[in-house]
């Protein structure tokens, strides 16, 4: 009897040590959320070539503790073909009414310690976690670039801890399609 009560204390000290640290553990496991951005259509519009990005708030908030503050505006880097190529630049909250951007390439002065590279800057953000949509037209036809990289500028807080907040996304590619 006395090996019996000793093998259960043993076992509930167990069973508890363990429910205690898997529930400190995924506390502390928390991952930062990450705006999720998508090629949402790249199609022949006339003789030009429209693509359509959109981006989502996954998880609103301050910044802190895995939420991610809201966008205020997006900066991509375009190869000198496709800056060469580039018609226009717009942005809409709904997918259907779009105002236009200037498709002047320059530097961001918010990311200047990210990159010397001239952006085509899309200065208009997020609100929650409703989507906001970034249109590029182009008179040449390119290839679709899965690694290409966009700075996001949402204000101070960042979950990754760094003020460049660069994001990869399906890009322009530096190469035509040949159409």
């Amino acid at each position: 009897m006395k090996h019996f009560f000793t093998l259960t204390v043993i076992a509930a000290l167990t069973t508890a040590s363990v429910i205690t640290l898997s529930a400190f553990n995924s506390a502390k496991s928390t991952t930062a959320a990450e705006y999720q951005i998508s090629c949402v259509s790249r199609s022949q519009v006339g003789s030009n070539y429209e693509w359509t990005w959109m981006i989502v708030n996954p998880n609103p908030g301050n910044g802190s503790d895995g939420t991610l503050q809201d966008i205020s505006h997006w900066s991509v880097p375009l190869s000198l073909a496709a800056e060469a190529a580039l018609v226009s630049a717009e942005y809409s909250y709904d997918g259907i009414t779009w105002f236009s951007v200037s498709i002047e390439m320059e530097r961001d002065p918010s990311i200047r310690t990210c990159t010397n590279a001239d952006v085509l800057k899309f200065n208009a953000g997020t609100n929650g976690g409703n989507p906001t949509y970034y249109r590029a037209t182009f008179s040449s036809d390119f290839s679709v670039n899965p690694y290409a990289t966009s700075w996001i500028k949402s204000g101070n807080n960042y979950s990754s801890g760094t003020k460049c907040n660069m994001h990869m996304f399906a890009g322009v590619n530096t190469n035509t399609t040949g159409n």
